[in-house]
């Protein structure tokens, strides 16, 4: 029998100590992609009014963005909101889902990773393993915290979100919370042509927001896949969007 109590416990200490490390945390990774590594969040101040307008809604939260970067979530976290708006207002500090093999190597990038609210996933981890980690973000959910994950699973080695690769966690969750919305979240550096580690030095990052409430009448292991399909689709569909915009621009 799982100990509710002690995890809870747990829980709650993590975010203690990490609302009072979010200072400490937050302005030297600012400090690095704004200053460091020049980047720039186009229409900054729009983005973060639209996702103030969601936040306020007191519904469960599903962040779901596509994956190119080591870093996606650092730039997520700063183009949603500002540093202060995430003291007062902890909980739109999304819960993110680290892969052990990456942010799990070392005592400082553990200690970075508890206090930055994570979940740890180990991909090559049991069944067992994976449907604990689903549990625990589900149940985060539902008390009210926002999550974020990468439907697809890992960084897209194609440069481009592929509907094929989706994996079926994202569908998981929501069936076990039907009542979350999803923000759809397209992140993507002007010159960014394939997956890396970062964003190329100076570009300016393109952040495209969609919120979609996916519904689905089927039931257990097809339900999953079709709730993570439509979540999937649409980041498709807010990608081709991006490149037919480029290019008329051009």
């Amino acid at each position: 029998m799982r100990n509710t109590r002690a995890e809870h416990t747990s829980v709650g200490l993590q975010k203690a100590l990490g609302w009072l490390a979010l200072p400490w945390l937050a302005a030297p990774a600012i400090f690095y992609m704004r200053v460091v590594r020049r980047n720039r969040v186009e229409n900054l101040r729009e983005v973060r009014r639209r996702f103030r307008e969601i936040a306020a809604e007191d519904r469960p939260l599903l962040i779901c963005v596509n994956h190119l970067t080591m870093v996606d979530s650092f730039f997520v976290h700063w183009a949603l909101s500002s540093q202060l708006d995430y003291v007062l207002h902890y909980r739109r500090f999304a819960w993110n889902v680290p892969a052990t093999e990456n942010f799990q190597r070392g005592v400082l990038l553990r200690l970075m990773s508890y206090l930055g609210k994570t979940v740890p996933i180990d991909r090559a981890g049991s069944p067992t393993h994976h449907r604990a980690v689903l549990t625990q973000l589900a149940e985060l959910l539902r008390a009210g915290d926002f999550v974020t994950i990468f439907p697809e699973g890992g960084r897209s080695r194609s440069g481009r979100v592929q509907v094929r690769d989706v994996a079926y966690g994202v569908g998981r969750i929501l069936k076990d919370v039907p009542e979350a919305r999803v923000l759809c979240v397209y992140l993507r550096a002007e010159g960014q042509d394939s997956w890396g580690f970062q964003p190329p030095r100076g570009d300016r990052i393109h952040v495209g927001l969609e919120l979609i409430e996916p519904k689905t009448e089927h039931r257990g292991l097809r339900a999953s896949r079709d709730l993570s399909r439509q979540v999937i689709e649409q980041l498709k569909r807010m990608e081709d969007r991006y490149f037919a915009e480029r290019e008329r621009s051009d």
